[in-house]
């Protein structure tokens, strides 16, 4: 153990990838090494330390990257996530061994130890994935089952954890569980802290169990059940479960968690303090509930496609950024500038980019990254997109991003409205002496809204209640904005309606 700690001193600390290659050469080969059970589980402790520490690192490095990731940062990820693979596949063998032995006196607090930690690192190596807008892999969801059927079966499962600021086994599995079940690839960027804090705190308020003789009822009342599976994928809702549920299989049960999100979404529309509900302070914006209602909405109602989808294989274009989107639409051509236009070219060529049309529905486009810059592409930003083929620029918002690499990047698009008209409306100033324009995107038909007008502007820039005056066919028409249908990033959605 000396020499590990000595060796562990000199791994270079500023390179990551170096570091994240060396720790997974040093869990292969201790497989060729013949130590006893409690000498394995120390050495393998010493690295899963090493590896916590690393992937903090990285999961830094990932909240500052943009999508795609370039492969300073997509490397060192892929090696640390390795890593987490073969620390949690230590943890199995060795838990494994411990199980099998016939004399097990003085062995069960190693083996807890062993199951406690592989199920952290399991799970760490799915949320470092979800934190990078990849899917999970197959590996990690069969490792983190088998780990929790072995705990279950030796009664250690529901136990405390060693540590009272660590959740226990079956809670670290419904953690991941449900974070998966929230669908991870379309969570704004910084959201996804707030949602591990939530469950790091709530998700006490979930049990597991076996479905047994009620197996038949329960599939009729499957609302905020899980299905547990060693199938390799992430839970399947019951109320989406097509196959008959047999006794034997392994239910996650939410619905007293959907109970409590509940409450303290109507505790925070009513304005009751936070703390109260056992919310942090942070529950207090508006941003924070909308996010409480989508893990509601995901958990009790998931959907499946509301709309078949047709397979293409043409490009678009696709912008992002307000004034870039406000010129694309205004008929501004960012690739056929000319030189009275190269300055305001110059300056928004880092909006635009080229992009595969996987596939279409009436609500939306499946895209694939091809080419031009997608640094500033996240999940919950407008964007609009024009199809070669098609003279249209639709107005859109970015609601899934899966990142499987460099040259391999998709966008999850729903169309806000098939239309919009870049424009400016003048409302009085801060001191209501003179007046400023407000740049907006007019939306003329929102089908969301049954058809019914929107505008597009910053947060605050116009009010509920704003008059607005348009001229449509020769005749003035004035409208009012209502309250806020969605916010994205630093713009929010506002319906029309006559004054």
């Amino acid at each position: 153990m000396a020499d590990l700690d000595a060796w562990l001193g000199k791994l270079p600390q500023r390179l990551p990838l170096t570091r994240a290659r060396m720790l997974g050469e040093r869990l292969r080969g201790m497989e060729a090494v013949s130590y006893n059970l409690r000498t394995r589980l120390k050495l393998v402790d010493m690295l899963d330390e090493a590896l916590t520490a690393l992937s903090t690192e990285i999961e830094a490095q990932l909240d500052l990257a943009t999508l795609p990731l370039p492969r300073r940062v997509q490397n060192p990820l892929v090696a640390t996530l390795g890593g987490l693979k073969l620390l949690a596949n230590a943890y199995l063998d060795l838990a494994s061994s411990m199980s099998r032995r016939w004399f097990k006196l003085g062995t069960g607090r190693q083996l807890k130890s062993a199951l406690e930690r592989g199920t952290r690192a399991a799970a760490r190596r799915l949320e470092l994935a979800h934190r990078a807008y990849t899917i999970g892999s197959t590996s990690t969801w069969k490792q983190i089952y088998t780990l929790h059927a072995l705990a279950r079966e030796h009664g250690v499962a529901d136990a405390p954890a060693n540590a009272p600021h660590l959740l226990n086994i079956e809670h670290t599995y419904a953690h991941a569980l449900l974070l998966a079940a929230a669908d991870p690839t379309c969570i704004v960027p910084g959201d996804l802290d707030r949602v591990r804090f939530y469950l790091q705190r709530h998700v006490q308020q979930t049990r597991m169990f076996q479905a047994g003789e009620q197996a038949e009822q329960l599939q009729r009342e499957a609302h905020g059940l899980f299905v547990i599976s060693n199938s390799g994928h992430p839970p399947v809702a019951l109320t989406r479960y097509r196959r008959p549920l047999q006794p034997t299989q392994w239910l996650l049960d939410a619905r007293q968690l959907l109970a409590r999100l509940q409450s303290q979404i109507d505790g925070l529309r009513l304005g009751v303090m936070p703390a109260r509900l056992g919310l942090p302070i942070a529950a207090r914006q508006s941003r924070y509930v909308t996010m409480l209602e989508a893990l509601h909405d995901h958990w009790a109602h998931p959907r499946s496609r509301a709309h078949g989808r047709t397979r293409f294989l043409p490009r678009t274009d696709l912008v992002v950024g307000f004034d870039a989107i406000r010129g694309f639409m205004g008929g501004f051509d960012f690739r056929h500038a000319d030189d009275a236009d190269r300055t305001v070219a110059g300056a928004l060529s880092d909006r635009i980019s080229e992009w595969g049309i996987l596939d279409e529905s009436p609500g939306g486009f499946g895209l694939r990254y091809l080419c031009g810059q997608a640094q500033y592409v996240r999940v919950g930003e407008i964007v609009a997109v024009r199809p070669r083929e098609r003279a249209a620029i639709l107005l859109c918002i970015v609601r899934r991003a899966v990142n499987r690499g460099a040259s391999d990047f998709d966008l999850g698009l729903e169309v806000i409205a098939p239309s919009a008209i870049p424009t400016n409306i003048r409302l009085p100033d801060a001191f209501g002496i003179g007046k400023r324009d407000i740049p907006v995107l007019l939306l003329p038909k929102v089908p969301t809204l049954k058809g019914r007008p929107a505008l597009v502007a910053g947060i605050g820039d116009a009010p509920p209640g704003t008059l607005i005056t348009l001229v449509q066919h020769g005749q003035r028409l004035a409208l009012k904005t209502g309250v806020p249908v969605e916010r994205f990033q630093g713009l929010e959605l506002l319906p029309l309606r006559r004054s």
